[in-house]
């Protein structure tokens, strides 16, 4: 009985052991999902709360930035003038995540002048500016938007191919030419202030394969255009 008991004693050990490393798996694995897909980086929040607490105290609204777009863009007139938005990873998103450290953001569009369909418009702009507490803050959501973009768009969940090399400071995705249009969006970062800006080209007679193409060639010429301009305007504050 006492050799019975011993043996049971022991296989009840391995049993609760081999629980454990699995129940140890689980919460690893689980903590690896909510830091990546859900949630800001704790390591993020460690770093953030270190001295200096704001790299962004001095610089414009997020509303005075986007509206910077006007300057950098000025054939096109403001079609909806700067909002408030709230930068987070929501479906059809693949990554599911909150941001923090965000001190403003704003959304601005613009458009060709004229009178024309809202999803008509021959020539479209829409700029996301993000500015955030901290720089790294800023590098997060950056790299976050890079792999979001690698896979589809965030907010439309449209397919788009990446095009920047890995030199250039900004990333560059153009979308598949569609009946939709050329669009091109640019995402990128100066300093803490984060930014997405999308362009798109729209012609109704555009039916052809060869005219869709040209299309999602224009958006990409002014996109980096644009994109270059624009920044080069916060980094004069950014780097101040």
């Amino acid at each position: 009985m006492s050799r019975q008991s011993h043996g049971g004693t022991i296989r009840g050990v391995h049993i609760l052991a081999l629980m454990g490393i699995v129940l140890a798996a689980m919460a690893v694995r689980a903590t690896e999902v909510y830091t990546t897909r859900y949630q800001s980086l704790p390591v993020l929040d460690w770093l953030e709360s270190q001295p200096p607490l704001s790299e962004s105290a001095d610089l414009p609204a997020a509303s005075a930035l986007a509206r910077g777009l006007s300057r950098a863009l000025p054939l096109l007139v403001i079609s909806s003038d700067v909002r408030p938005i709230l930068p987070v990873f929501g479906p059809p998103a693949v990554f599911q995540r909150t941001m923090g450290g965000v001190r403003d953001a704003s959304h601005i569009e613009l458009g060709s002048p004229g009178s024309f369909q809202t999803d008509q418009t021959p020539v479209q702009a829409r700029l996301d500016v993000i500015v955030f507490n901290r720089t790294v803050r800023a590098a997060a959501w950056s790299e976050l938007m890079g792999r979001e973009m690698d896979i589809r768009a965030p907010g439309t969940g449209m397919l788009e191919t990446h095009v920047s090399g890995p030199e250039e400071a900004d990333g560059l995705w153009v979308a598949l030419p569609s009946p939709a249009g050329g669009i091109a969006t640019v995402v990128g970062h100066r300093g803490p202030v984060g930014f997405m800006l999308q362009i798109t080209f729209f012609r109704r007679d555009a039916e052809s394969l060869a005219d869709r193409a040209d299309l999602s060639a224009r958006a990409e010429t002014l996109a980096r255009q644009a994109a270059a301009e624009w920044s080069d305007r916060v980094a004069q504050h950014t780097l101040a």
